[in-house]
């Protein structure tokens, strides 16, 4: 039920993307002080939350992750239009954190295609 072709599948994609779309905007658009504050710089945790969301869709067709993976960067830009309105700072360095975090997430997708095509999976 659950083997590779469930987990290359758009389905798993997609629910990735809303998973991913769910958790970073809980964490972006809350007002800061209700959530505490994490070790690490802001930035770091910015290329992190949407590398992990990146990744979540990292798995399914290529075509569609690209298209996922812009979206998500556009998610990025438009939540810090909307944090200055949730008692927020929106910022733009943090939007280019997101713009890595993402790029980071595109990288490790190229190279797990790379390993699936050359037969390096184990499962």
């Amino acid at each position: 039920m659950f083997g590779r072709r469930w987990l290359f599948s758009p389905n798993t994609q997609l629910l990735g993307f809303i998973l991913g779309a769910l958790a970073v905007s809980l964490a972006t658009l809350m007002p800061a002080s209700s959530l505490g504050t994490p070790p690490g710089s802001d930035k770091l945790h910015h290329v992190l939350g949407f590398a992990f969301w990146a990744m979540l869709c990292a798995f399914g067709p290529t075509r569609r992750y690209l298209w996922l993976a812009f979206l998500i960067t556009l998610c990025g830009g438009l939540i810090e239009l909307i944090q200055p309105y949730v008692h927020r700072r929106g910022e733009w360095g943090d939007f280019w954190a997101d713009c890595a975090g993402v790029g980071v997430a595109t990288f490790l997708h190229a190279c797990i295609r790379y390993c699936k095509r050359r037969g390096m999976d184990t499962a």
